[in-house]
């Protein structure tokens, strides 16, 4: 019996880039109406599809808000890597991945609230998400660069989650209470990194 013509299976990339083009359009409602606007119902109304087409790439909402967070996480990290890539010493290593993080969610206002104030989201969303391989390695890089200062030093982990909360609470300060004449990023994110760089000068 011949086999009936019909749509070819299409490939990995096809599938990954269809995708991407869904997760464009859910960042942009969400940028214009915020989250509770993005649906996937009005997803597939703004690709032109059919809902059950949006079905078979995300399994619902919470699901694009992942892959969201994830290219995000992605986009900041290869930021980082890039301002690296002619920096040597571990000191000045550490202090352009610090103030490149800083800078991103500065200049990026929208995506940290996409990946850190993000409504609707249950624990169990965002423990899922953190706790994935990729999503660690953003924040592992971090815990290499100040190993690579501190040694064998016993406080390696203590020292890098107080300068990515610090981190965070920086960008958080700067993006929500705009009105307050807060210092420059550069230098509080300076402070931060002392404890760690010492005896290194991170006042200029």
């Amino acid at each position: 019996m011949a086999k009936t013509a019909g749509r070819p299976p299409r490939s990995e990339s096809d599938i990954a880039e269809y995708r991407s083009k869904i997760a464009k359009q859910a960042l942009a409602i969400y940028r214009a109406e915020g989250f509770d606007a993005v649906s996937m119902r009005r997803l597939a109304k703004e690709v032109g599809c059919a809902p059950m087409t949006i079905y078979a790439h995300f399994e619902g909402k919470h699901d694009i808000l992942r892959y969201l967070w994830a290219d995000v996480l992605a986009d900041m990290s290869s930021e980082i890597q890039g301002k690296l890539e002619r920096i040597d010493a571990p000191a000045e290593r550490l202090q352009m991945a610090a103030h490149t993080f800083v800078s991103y969610w500065v200049d990026h206002p929208d995506h940290f609230r996409l990946v850190f104030m993000s409504n609707d989201v249950t624990r169990s969303d965002v423990s899922t998400f953190v706790m994935d391989e990729e999503t660690l390695a953003h924040f592992q890089m971090f815990s290499d660069l100040v190993q690579d200062i501190l040694q064998n030093e016993s406080n390696v982990k203590a020292s890098t989650d107080t300068l990515i909360s610090g981190m965070i609470g920086i960008a958080l300060c700067l993006n929500t209470i705009r009105d307050y004449p807060w210092t420059y990023a550069k230098m509080m994110t300076d402070r931060l990194l002392t404890g760690i760089i010492s005896p290194v000068d991170t006042a200029s």
